[in-house]
């Protein structure tokens, strides 16, 4: 399983944001897989989430593929949701 990941964003520039609030990530993870597909090696891609398994799912993501897990920033959204920001950086396979 993932070590602990870190939980502040990287200093880094998004090339994709992919925005699944409001969504479950089974039901955004197409949206997550075209952009990992079109991204080129070592560009940053950004998942936001208000899927409280987004902690689990991308971990599993990143472990289950060449992608590096850089961070999942947790934030209270509206209405006490929970957000998370999810941080992959794109690995050729």
């Amino acid at each position: 399983m993932t070590e602990s990941v870190p939980e502040t964003a990287p200093d880094v520039e998004p090339d994709v944001t992919v925005d699944n609030r409001g969504r479950g990530c089974a039901s955004g993870i197409a949206e997550v897989q075209r952009a990992l597909e079109d991204l080129p090696a070592g560009a940053v891609l950004v998942v936001r989430s208000t899927d409280g398994r987004a902690t689990e799912e991308y971990p599993q993501l990143a472990e289950q593929t060449p992608h590096e897990l850089l961070a999942i920033e947790r934030e209270r959204g509206r209405l006490l949701r929970r957000e998370y920001t999810t941080y992959l950086r794109i690995r050729s396979e």
